[in-house]
């Protein structure tokens, strides 16, 4: 594996935030809420009212790829 590639083990330890997910998909953040509510994105924890939302890089890849 080359140097510019990242370790997918170390790819899989890194989580993004919602608005991080909106920007790559290209489409709001509303709709990552709506993405998350209906499975198909996972979060770190569970929602909570104040916690900052995070996307594991693993769950990300799953969804463009169709994995899962």
């Amino acid at each position: 594996m080359s140097e510019s590639q990242p370790s997918p083990v170390f790819d899989d330890l890194r989580v993004f935030r919602k608005s991080e997910v909106a920007e790559r998909l290209a489409v709001s953040e509303d709709t990552v809420d709506r993405l998350i509510a209906a499975g198909e994105l996972r979060t770190v924890r569970p929602r909570k009212r104040g916690v900052v939302v995070q996307i594991p890089a693993a769950s990300l890849r799953d969804y463009i790829y169709g994995v899962g």
